[in-house]
């Protein structure tokens, strides 16, 4: 038996990668605003100019220690990251945090992830793709995709 209570961990609910988080002060309500799942650049390397992560906790027990990193996955690689702590009023509070970002490193095209850290045991992550290319212009329609939905919804005979 161990000498010290280990602490609980804390669940998470979600992890948003996107353009900004509204914070409405009035209702209390957060809007995340530009969700993305892959982030188009010119060139690399190169900094992504603004993004933020929002993550939602619950079954937080005291002052939780937190780590939010930014991982290349080809060969993971710690590119960025914070270190924190969480209070909530009572265990079954969920609790938003916010998490913005300016000039994020990207060195290369390929997968990246957020991954969340609570007392090195990790809580989650949310992938996304940095792919080189130009934006399209309004109205112009995106290239087919070659990507085919993982799911049928024909009914059964």
């Amino acid at each position: 038996m161990s000498e010290h209570p280990s602490i609980a961990v804390p669940t998470m609910v979600s992890l948003l990668v996107c353009d900004q988080v509204i914070d409405d002060k009035l209702s209390n309500k957060k809007s995340a605003i530009g969700l993305f799942n892959t982030v188009l650049v010119p060139s690399v390397p190169t900094r992504l100019h603004r993004l933020a992560v929002m993550a939602t906790l619950t079954e937080i027990s005291g002052r939780t220690p937190l780590r939010l990193r930014l991982m290349r996955d080809e060969d993971n690689r710690v590119l960025m990251q914070t270190n924190g702590h969480v209070d909530a009023p009572n265990p079954l509070a969920m609790v938003d945090l916010v998490f913005v970002m300016q000039g994020v490193p990207v060195e290369k095209a390929g997968q990246y992830a957020f991954e969340l850290l609570s007392g090195g045991e990790l809580l989650g992550r949310r992938r996304f793709h940095v792919v080189i290319g130009r934006p399209r212009a309004p109205g112009q329609t995106p290239p087919p995709s070659d990507v085919e939905p993982d799911f049928d919804n024909t009914p059964e005979p």
